[in-house]
């Protein structure tokens, strides 16, 4: 990871949601990135689970595992 002074003035959850649209090329949908008791909750709807890897991966990169936490599903949510 290259070191990027603009991402230095963000907060952490604003980081991480950064790079989690960064790393599913926008396809996750109702992204939510809370920071609850410490711990870095992430939140959306992803199209595949090779998505939601790509996801997890792009949060992980900037939280260690016992500061993060996700809820992010998988499938077709038409209809709901």
């Amino acid at each position: 990871m290259l070191f990027n002074p603009a991402e230095t003035s963000l907060s952490l959850t604003q980081q991480v949601e950064t790079r989690v649209r960064e790393s599913t090329h926008g396809r996750i949908r109702d992204l939510s990135v809370e920071e609850i008791h410490g711990r870095v909750m992430v939140r959306g709807h992803v199209p595949s689970h090779h998505t939601k890897q790509l996801a997890l991966q792009g949060a992980l990169e900037l939280l260690s595992e016992d500061r993060f936490c996700s809820n992010i599903t998988v499938g077709d949510r038409s209809s709901d």
